[in-house]
């Protein structure tokens, strides 16, 4: 049936049905927080303390992936849990001692 048409040419029919859709998303990410606790006599941090969302490699993520990360040089701690931002399961997680951490880089030491 066309704009036009003054009835359908199938059925005869004189009412025209008209559709309209709209779609509103708003997408907010989690802020991103930050401490950090240093100390006299040490060049950075002795612990750092991170939240945050952030997008993931991982494709299959569309949401992106909470972070939260702790490090402990005083203790010689690292803890890290990635979580889906979507769905809240865990997608990796690590406790172990810093110095045993494999991707340590020249901040982290002090």
């Amino acid at each position: 049936m066309k704009q036009s048409d003054k009835q359908c040419p199938k059925c005869g029919s004189t009412k025209k049905l008209y559709k309209r859709e709209a779609s509103v998303g708003i997408g907010i990410k989690a802020v991103e927080t930050r401490a950090m606790q240093k100390r006299k006599g040490y060049r950075y941090f002795m612990k750092q303390m991170i939240s945050r969302w952030k997008r993931s490699g991982d494709l299959r993520l569309t949401e992106g992936v909470h972070e939260e990360r702790i490090i402990d040089k005083e203790k010689d701690e690292y803890h890290q849990v990635v979580k889906d931002a979507k769905t809240g399961d865990v997608t990796h997680e690590e406790h172990k001692p810093l110095s045993q951490h494999k991707n340590q880089s020249k901040h982290l030491e002090g």
